[in-house]
């Protein structure tokens, strides 16, 4: 129930923070009176992003010091609360401002929750089912993106209503959340398993000392620094809404059709590629890694595609008319094939994240690479803003594609570094099994 309850924590946060996009146009039309520029809302993304980026490294330290049931609990407290009064922002300029402000401070209690969900989900699976546990995470963040897209997309022209239902689900959440049950720290860890069943308790937490630990080993830093691959694919969910409308006239009922499919086989992918990087883990100590980063090279191939398709809708098409082009079904199956094979990526990182670092260093390391991935999210928007501004929405694309590429390059230390660092790791756990069990 706990292990459930966390992932429907994850599917709300991340349905929140995926409603922005459908609504670009809804919410320039509202707040400005409509205009062609996307660099206001830029700025609310940015500001939502950074705000979540200081409550996660403060979530990630304080999980590996106390209770993460209780920080779980009240970000879904904060953000829920912000996102059910939403309906109380009025229109124009000082609507835009509240709406700015909201969005704020409710990134505070989103991004108290994945450090400490994730530090949860380490300690209830056996690092051999981690993958398949991690890949039902992302699959939760998939279907919440969705859930957001798809509650923004039919609640477009009253988009206030959108956010109000989020957030009121999100109440009925915490509510729930008040009963779990937090699982023990270090429960899953193979060396420590007899102590802890012999009656000793895991009793390490973090210390201002360990951030030297953290930086020791040598996987940490390249996987903190795979945030690079996070840019694409945030200019991709930030643009694809208003590319589609203004470069092939698509509306947003087909455009949603998509976007269900995408979030359908992501979650797919996620499924499949975790499991198989449990298989091969127990045969290759490096597996993970290696799945991950071809996960990661992979989507560029179908991107291509993507970015050069050639047609334009007429005016109102339905779903069923814009699937009688064919440049709609080059579009279809090539995004389809990049988010299914990309979505390997996430449970084979944070198994690989999981699998090097103590149970007491996790919700920390996660937090970093999280911010990281924040500033890529943060950067996506903005990015993408400008370069629209300047050229058009085809060339922002075209820069996603390159970054990604780039982003190739940083897994190759992973690959090199992991396998020492698990060694180190199983040492360190067996040390302290051994100490646990004389006490």
């Amino acid at each position: 129930m706990t292990f459930l309850l966390l992932l429907l924590a994850l599917l709300l946060s991340f349905a929140d923070q995926s409603l922005l996009s459908p609504l670009l146009n809804p919410l320039l039309r509202d707040f400005f009176g409509g205009t062609s520029s996307v660099v206001p809302l830029g700025w609310v993304s940015f500001a939502l992003t950074l705000a979540m980026a200081v409550s996660t490294v403060a979530s990630g330290i304080l999980s590996d010091r106390g209770s993460r049931k209780k920080l779980v609990l009240a970000g879904c407290l904060l953000f829920s609360l912000v996102s059910a009064l939403t309906p109380l922002i009025p229109h124009g300029r000082a609507g835009y401002a509240l709406f700015f402000a909201g969005r704020a401070l409710g990134g505070l209690g989103l991004g108290a929750i994945l450090p400490a969900v994730f530090s949860m989900v380490g300690d209830a699976v056996a690092a051999a089912r981690r993958g398949a546990a991690f890949g039902l995470v992302s699959m939760s963040m998939l279907v919440g993106r969705m859930a957001g897209f798809l509650t923004a997309g039919a609640l477009a022209h009253t988009w206030r209503t959108a956010y109000a239902l989020v957030g009121a689900a999100g109440l009925l959440l915490a509510l729930a959340l008040a009963f779990a049950r937090e699982p023990r720290r270090g429960a899953q860890e193979e060396e420590l398993r007899d102590a802890l069943q012999a009656g000793a308790d895991y009793r390490f937490r973090i210390r201002r000392k360990d951030f030297r630990t953290l930086r020791s080993v040598g996987s940490n830093i390249w996987l903190i620094l795979n945030f690079v691959d996070v840019v694409p694919g945030a200019i991709l969910v930030f643009l694809i809404f208003k590319f589609m409308k203004d470069d092939h006239n698509m509306e947003a009922g087909p455009v949603n059709f998509i976007v269900l499919l995408v979030m359908i086989f992501g979650a797919l992918g996620a499924l499949l590629f975790g499991r198989l990087g449990d298989v091969l883990f127990r045969r290759d100590k490096r597996a993970r890694v290696a799945l991950a980063l071809a996960c990661n090279a992979l989507p560029i191939v179908f991107l291509v595609f993507f970015i050069t398709a050639d047609f334009r809708l007429p005016e109102g098409a339905s779903l069923g008319q814009a699937l009688q082009v064919p440049g709609v079904w080059v579009v279809l199956v090539s995004v389809v094939g990049a988010m299914f094979v990309n979505q390997g990526v996430n449970p084979n990182w944070y198994g690989t994240l999981t699998d090097v670092n103590l149970p007491e260093h996790r919700a920390t390391m996660v937090s970093l690479a999280s911010v990281m991935d924040m500033l890529g999210n943060a950067l996506g928007p903005i990015l993408a803003s400008y370069i629209a501004l300047l050229w058009d929405l085809r060339a922002a694309l075209w820069a996603a594609l390159i970054i990604w590429g780039l982003n190739i390059v940083l897994w190759l230390p992973v690959l090199h570094h992991v396998r020492r660092d698990l060694e180190r790791r199983h040492r360190l756990l067996a040390s302290r099994a051994a100490e646990m069990g004389t006490k």
